[in-house]
């Protein structure tokens, strides 16, 4: 290589740890376009979640409601990004306090044998279920606002 050739490396090397140092120093991160347009603003909307099976399905009942799991567990990515993007977004948060009954299982824990009993085989998983627990619809793996609200309405409309 000559001369010329190893500074031209070197300077668009430099170039290119330059840009990465600064968009990391902004606190950016490369978002798929499909997701980061889709993601909507994060508001005061409250949910309450259930964390407690029998106590989320006797719920259900009474208010007539479904029930939405969501099967997730602390070491996975994907569940992260669920919860930070998904499941904060005003239009999502607006659904599951309003049109059904919130269950947050974590599969190292207190969903280990709920996700064996409805075959949770990835994570993160939603399940819909009515109130005798039957399985309505299944959301496998992350899934941004917009394609999740269109799939649990649907999900709603069948129940």
């Amino acid at each position: 290589m000559t001369g010329k050739a190893a500074h031209r490396l070197l300077a668009t090397a430099a170039v290119a740890l330059l840009l990465v140092i600064t968009a990391c120093g902004r606190g950016e991160e490369a978002v798929h376009p499909a997701i980061a347009d889709t993601v909507t603003t994060h508001g005061a909307v409250e949910v309450d979640w259930e964390t407690d099976f029998p106590a989320a399905l006797e719920r259900a009942r009474a208010e007539g409601k479904p029930v939405l799991v969501n099967f997730h567990a602390e070491w996975c990515v994907w569940c992260k990004r669920l919860e930070s993007t998904t499941l904060r977004d005003n239009d999502v948060k607006t659904v599951l306090r309003d049109q059904v009954i919130p269950l947050s299982l974590d599969v190292d824990g207190n969903g280990r044998e709920l996700s064996n009993e409805y075959r949770v085989d990835g994570l993160p998983t939603i399940l819909v279920l009515d109130g005798n627990g039957r399985e309505i619809g299944r959301i496998p793996g992350y899934m941004p606002p917009t394609g999740f609200l269109e799939r649990v309405e649907a999900f709603l409309q069948q129940s």
